[in-house]
């Protein structure tokens, strides 16, 4: 929860100095960072089979089969890493334009693009690396990385999009610059720490790293449903963004602040929702789902706790949010508006990712994969285009959408979870 915390946090500051640049600067750099959510879905083929089955080898004392996995996961990631980069560098002007951004928007978003992610192994590797770890039950580690790597970020950007410390002024290009070089010595640090084998898992053994199909495949059995449910929440909520775009430039703006204020209650969720993960898969490995049961307990109760404080200082506390970012008297109203409405999907947005979580820690990634694809698709989007275009309710009803989505996504979890199938699931 630290880690996604601190994700966020560095997200805050990078927005908040990007949002000195003006609303377009603002909306290329969200533009880039929703093609970014994209390929973050594409790496849950990997991530999401990498915890699950390093969590239930490691939880089943079978160590040397959890390290092979970690060296088969790094290799997925690898071959992952080649075809994002060369979409990264050659057309990340078309990955934006196809949001129906504005020239300049374009032209912006597509400088981060190129910069931040294009070198796409450290991107990569930096999430397959704290998959793994996070399998075997060290979090720690991967929050500590991730806090260094905020640090650099924000200084590397401060100093290049101001041209502060004698460097020049870049602009959103210097916003990319401290992205890439946070992301460097995140990957460098996370691969060490499995070289060294402090953790529970290693790579340090040059046994294990010819390719392994066999084990590939229980990576991918167990992550590629999860791939597609990402994938399908990450091409709506682009869909979803292009709806705000539609609607102007200044309230796509306020929408991407909107969604980086929001951003600081949804962590708690989803590191509560990794939580379950991780541990739902070492309590199944050890023949003990009455403690994966009990997990899964204590994780909705903290999520729903943490995502219900959040919803209420969205609804009383939005115009502070807002003004951290901007001053525009019209930009804030329609922010204020828009985090009340959303403020209400908090809860039920807790209990559905810790559900899901814990359903595909049990290896059973299929149910929150069809889930999510109808919720978003079937739901969410229509909904929200119902709403905010057809009704004339603009941003607020955009957002307005998210609430049946939740409920929606929470109801069908919890009926899947109590069916009790999971539990002899085998991976």
């Amino acid at each position: 929860m630290l880690e996604n915390l601190l994700q966020m946090l560095v997200g805050l500051v990078d927005m908040g100095m990007v949002s000195r640049l003006g609303a377009e600067a603002i909306a290329g750099v969200g533009a880039a960072n929703q093609i970014g959510f994209v390929y973050m879905s594409s790496l849950g083929a990997i991530t999401i089979g990498t915890t699950a089955l390093v969590a239930r080898l490691s939880g089943g004392g079978h160590f040397d089969q959890a390290n092979h996995a970690v060296k088969q996961s790094i290799l997925l990631g690898l071959a992952l890493s080649i075809p994002l980069s060369l979409v990264n560098l050659l057309f990340p002007e078309l990955l934006i334009a196809a949001l129906g951004a504005e020239p300049r928007i374009v032209e912006l978003g597509a400088t981060y693009l190129r910069i931040a992610m294009g070198p796409a192994i450290f991107f990569v590797l930096t999430f397959v690396a704290g998959a793994a770890l996070r399998g075997a039950g060290d979090s720690r580690t991967p929050m500590y990385v991730t806090g260094l790597m905020n640090v650099i970020n924000v200084v590397v950007a401060y100093g290049l999009i101001f041209g502060h410390f004698g460097l020049p002024a870049l602009g959103v290009a210097g916003s990319a610059w401290g992205a890439l070089s946070g992301r460097v010595v995140g990957c460098a640090l996370l691969l060490g720490v499995l070289l060294r084998g402090r953790a529970r898992v290693s790579i340090a053994d040059r046994a294990g790293w010819a390719p392994d199909v066999g084990v590939m495949r229980r990576v991918l059995r167990v992550g590629i449903p999860s791939m597609i449910e990402q994938l399908a929440l990450s091409l709506g909520m682009t869909v979803y963004s292009a709806i705000a775009i539609s609607l102007g430039t200044v309230v796509f703006a306020v929408q991407r602040i909107a969604f980086m204020a929001m951003g600081l209650s949804f962590m708690p969720a989803f590191g509560y929702a990794i939580a379950a993960t991780a541990l739902t898969g070492q309590s199944l490995g050890a023949n003990r789902p009455d403690l994966a049961r009990r997990t899964t307990r204590v994780a909705i109760v903290g999520a729903t706790i943490w995502m219900t404080i959040g919803g209420f200082a969205f609804f009383f506390l939005g115009e502070f949010f807002m003004r951290l970012f901007t001053d525009d008297p019209a930009m804030v109203a329609l922010g204020v508006v828009a985090l009340r409405v959303m403020a209400f999907t908090q809860p039920f947005q807790a209990m559905g990712q810790v559900l899901a979580g814990s359903l595909r820690g049990a290896g059973d990634t299929r149910f929150p994969m069809a889930v999510t694809a109808v919720s978003i698709w079937a739901v969410r989007i229509p909904m929200g285009y119902l709403f905010a275009i057809t009704f004339g309710w603009g941003l607020p009803g955009l957002f307005g959408s998210a609430i049946v989505d939740g409920v929606f996504r929470a109801a069908l979890n919890y009926v899947r979870y109590r069916a009790g199938k999971w539990q002899s699931i085998s991976i």
